[in-house]
């Protein structure tokens, strides 16, 4: 199997790895299910699959080896390919996608049958405890449909405005021919410097971005080790001679608790967005040469627009 991820490469060059033209051709491709193509795939990111749950989530060899034929088992059709529509970076999505089937895996290997955890809130409403809420992470896959609309109703603002959004969120986004036009007219910098400058951008954001892609891997992590002491407390629960089943039932309460709480706080940060990598407005000012007060009062002014096509749509 290939060795462990070599942690001194450069982010840059994981990046033009991940995001050349010829490989999202080749994701295209997958997606389409022509069998040449996923072999090729595997041979190029056999290794990032087999070193992800160690890298990620600290697992052996072994159990690397075995997620690595679970995940080439539901890869090798082609169908998940096909959720990638280049709304965000390959490596993004294939990452995300990664995850998910780690906790698939495990959900598969432990066989765990996750029983109920609920409890009322004060109107009396039953819910459920955290441990049974589905992983952030998994839920993306379905949320396409959103982005398009969110994509859709982006056009629909003053290119003016949107190119300034755009720039805010760069390391995500891409300039569209009559963006990239209107910038070039205002900047005075022919279409490729404007692409290079945005490369630049993109490469000094990335460290940041790897950070907050750490971060979500802490929330899977909790997620994971929620699980798996839940099933610890079913196992124990069915042991009721255990003399000591009172007290370790009380350590892995704790455990619970403290798992909860750290996820919790992780979930409140990305809640504010505090997970999203933004271009510091002193980039913007210096492609479109406006004041970063005028740059605060048109994202304000975009969000509301945003907002308002959202509840349209809606509606």
């Amino acid at each position: 199997m290939p060795e462990e991820l070599n942690n001194d490469s450069t982010d840059t060059q994981e990046q033009a790895r991940f995001n050349s033209k010829q490989v999202l051709e080749l994701v295209k491709r997958c997606g389409s299910g022509e069998a040449p193509a996923l072999s090729e795939f595997f041979e190029l990111f056999a290794q990032d699959i087999y070193n992800f749950p160690i890298r990620v989530f600290h697992l052996d060899g072994d159990q690397a080896s075995d997620y690595f034929i679970y995940a080439y088992e539901r890869l090798k059709d082609g169908q998940r390919f096909r959720t990638f529509r280049g709304k965000s970076s390959f490596r993004t999505w294939f990452y995300t996608v990664l995850r998910n089937l780690v906790i698939d895996w495990m959900r598969t290997v432990r066989d765990i049958q996750i029983v109920p955890s609920t409890f009322r809130d004060e109107d009396g409403r039953e819910l459920s405890g955290i441990e049974n809420t589905p992983d952030p992470r998994s839920e993306r896959e379905g949320i396409q449909d959103w982005i398009d609309q969110f994509a859709q109703n982006l056009s629909r603002i003053p290119v003016e405005q949107r190119v300034v959004f755009k720039l805010t969120y760069v390391y995500y986004l891409h300039l569209e021919a009559d963006e990239l036009a209107y910038l070039a007219e205002r900047s005075g910098l022919r279409a490729a410097e404007i692409m290079t400058c945005i490369a630049k951008e993109r490469d000094e954001l990335s460290g940041r971005e790897m950070a907050n892609i750490a971060e979500e891997d802490k929330i899977t992590a909790l997620y994971m080790n929620l699980i798996e002491l839940r099933s610890r407390r079913d196992k124990l629960l069915q042991n009721q001679s255990n003399p000591t089943l009172s007290y370790e039932l009380e350590l892995l309460d704790q455990a619970m608790e403290k798992k909860r709480k750290q996820r919790d706080r992780l979930l409140e940060r990305r809640d504010k967005g505090l997970f999203v990598v933004r271009a510091p407005y002193r980039f913007i000012t210096g492609l479109l040469g406006i004041p970063e007060g005028s740059i605060s009062v048109i994202m304000m002014k975009v969000s509301e627009q945003l907002s308002s096509h959202l509840m349209e749509a809606s509606a």
